[in-house]
């Protein structure tokens, strides 16, 4: 089960008398089940199906196991009762879909497909689909009941219409090697997408990987627990809705624009974001890792390159630990930034870290309690640590070089650490404008806000 995760902002500088903001969040996602099930895919052959694929649609309407073999110009359609499982082996087949989807669920309590080891399958289509009922089919492989893929097998697809995958329910992913070129999204589950491990080579037009239920409370969310992903979206690299989970694997993401997109991010959330380990090679021509709500990084490497923001939440963000290396036009941007440990490198064009107000559920402040952050800065108008509201250093090192450290609208206060600008240590954290007073227009008196306008000024 997801650890039910709070994001707190340490209370160090209580033991320093400073003024810090304590505040509080609870995860909204915490009823979200992240658990793999201990789900035994084997199968016994001579109690299977054995299927030759030819020239006509295949139906199967039962519960059972059926192993399929050869070349199909046409449809796998599943129609079973909805508290049964069926069971889709593929072995070596090539599936010519044409105009129409290539395996397609339309109703069953589960269904698994496995991909035996050794074995390459192909599923692709054509640019134009007919449909054969009311459901709108816009993926290769198409399913409305759960859909797990499973096996260390390999698995090609290629679509001209839209997606590679697509379950209307949960889909889980457990090993194989994916290799998906799609003019839509690569794989989407609507209510999850759950990964345990695999390899996967995805190109897309639209999300490579995505869940995107917002009606359904506790859905709506993907989760990585390993695998080994390349990723080359026209539109996001992994987007949820409500909560985007990885707890290991390599990634290497890049995004470009092209199609119909108009966010292209690495990684997004409408909600929250939890990293906890792995290792991240992002290129982004837009934000690298993007929540609309918060996110929490506890560790793992990463190396991103990005023309905006490296890391942007609206809310806040928190890194406990980690290893990161930024290169972007603003390093971090949040309305709250916490740093509690971690070797951070960040080389920017305008601030390397800005909090700025975009959230009411906090006050626009920049607290670090530990770690080793080294910023540069571009020339002109740019500053280490912008704040619209207060600096907190209580611990950790900083080393900052540029023409401008620090901005801060409210108060600073250097509790704890080593503070080095421009190769000398000082105890002083300067002031790039000082306009701003506790409780005056445009800066925070430290504490959460309440009410009023969330958007604050950004220097």
């Amino acid at each position: 089960m997801m650890k039910r995760m709070m994001i707190l902002l340490l209370t160090l500088c209580l033991l320093t008398g400073c003024n810090a903001v304590i505040s509080e969040q609870t995860s909204a996602t915490e009823d979200m089940d992240l658990d793999f099930k201990k789900e035994d895919y084997s199968y016994e052959l001579n109690g299977s199906t054995y299927i030759q694929l030819g020239n006509e649609d295949i139906r199967i309407t039962e519960a059972g196991t059926y192993i399929l073999e050869g070349t199909l110009n046409g449809t796998v359609i599943v129609e079973a009762s909805k508290d049964e499982k069926v069971q889709l082996v593929l072995n070596h087949i090539e599936i010519n879909a044409g105009d129409f989807a290539g395996i397609y669920v339309i109703e069953a309590d589960e269904v698994i497909i496995s991909l035996p080891e050794g074995s390459v399958n192909r599923i692709s289509d054509s640019s134009i689909y007919s449909q054969i009922d009311e459901n709108d089919v816009d993926a290769l492989i198409y399913s409305k009941a759960d859909l797990t893929i499973e096996g260390s097998g390999t698995l090609y697809l290629s679509s001209e219409y839209n997606h590679g995958i697509v379950s209307k329910d949960d889909l889980i992913i457990d090993g194989g090697t994916y290799v998906i070129d799609v003019a839509g999204k690569a794989i989407r589950g609507k209510d999850c997408v759950k990964i345990a491990k695999g390899t996967f080579d995805l190109t897309s037009l639209k999300d490579a990987i995505s869940s995107d239920n917002e009606e359904d409370e506790g859905r709506g969310y993907v989760y990585i627990s390993d695998g080994d992903f390349t990723i080359q979206s026209s539109a996001d690299g992994i987007y949820a809705y409500r909560l985007l989970q990885i707890d290991g694997g390599t990634f290497d993401i890049t995004t470009v624009k092209g199609g119909s997109a108009d966010s292209f991010k690495a990684l997004k959330s409408e909600m929250e974001i939890v990293l906890n380990d792995g290792s991240y090679t992002i290129k982004t021509i837009d934000d690298g890792i993007h929540s609309d709500g918060d996110i929490l990084i506890t560790g793992g490497n990463y190396e991103i390159d990005s023309s905006d923001d490296g890391i942007h939440a609206d809310g806040k963000v928190q890194i406990d630990n980690g290893t990161l290396n930024i290169k972007a036009r603003e390093g971090i941007e949040a309305t709250y930034i916490q740093i509690n440990d971690g070797t951070i490198s960040i080389s920017a064009s305008d601030d390397g870290m800005n909090a700025a107000r975009q959230s009411s559920s906090y006050a626009s402040n920049i607290e670090i309690n530990g770690g080793y952050i080294t910023i540069v800065m571009g020339q002109g108008d740019t500053d280490g640590l912008d704040a619209n509201g207060s600096i907190y250093i209580n611990g950790g090192t900083l080393d900052i070089t540029g023409q401008f450290p620090f901005d801060y609208d409210s108060t600073a206060e250097h509790n704890g650490g080593t503070i080095i600008v421009n190769g000398v240590e000082t105890e002083e954290i300067t002031n790039q404008f000082g306009n701003g007073f506790p409780g005056m227009p445009g800066g925070d008196s430290g504490g959460p806000p309440e009410g009023g306008n969330p958007f604050g000024g950004n220097h």
